[in-house]
């Protein structure tokens, strides 16, 4: 089923219903935040792949004092979902995000590393929008891998 049938088949049922509370919010990252985005992190990999392994595995296992870390934030949002029994919207959540990723970085020249590196961003986006009136920020920020962002950002400057 192609993405646009599949987000027909979550529009036709009432988004609140199908991906939980932030359902709406979800559709939106993942229609409108995620196409603007995909190509950028893809880019980001692929101009310094080895930089952005190590920021990877920084934002993973570190975190910091503004957000924590991605493995951490990840594992509270699946608790989250799981104890919400929204542990199949979130999978669905994840799965249409990187669905999204793929449908706007086809007919590129990214790297299957590139590719990967957005399917997993996308899907953080997604699940914080899922779970923003649940969470504050210093988690958000972590699935949403802000820290990510601002690195690349320097080490491009």
């Amino acid at each position: 089923m192609s993405l646009n049938n599949q987000i027909r088949v979550i529009e036709e049922t009432d988004a609140h219903i199908a991906l939980g509370a932030g359902g709406r919010d979800v559709l939106d990252v993942i229609q409108q935040q995620i196409p603007e985005r995909a190509a950028r992190w893809a880019a980001d990999w692929d101009a310094d792949p080895e930089g952005m392994r190590e920021r990877c595995w920084s934002w993973e296992q570190c975190g910091g004092r503004t957000c924590g870390s991605g493995r951490w934030a990840q594992s509270v949002a699946y608790a989250t979902s799981h104890a919400r029994r929204e542990s199949a919207a979130q999978r669905w959540i994840e799965h249409l995000a990187g669905d999204t990723v793929d449908q706007f970085l086809v007919g590129t020249d990214v790297s299957q590393a590139a590719r990967l590196y957005a399917h997993g961003r996308a899907a953080g986006l997604a699940v914080a929008a899922q779970h923003q009136a649940r969470f504050d920020a210093y988690v958000l920020d972590a699935l949403r891998g802000v820290d990510l962002d601002n690195q690349a950002v320097a080490a491009r400057g």
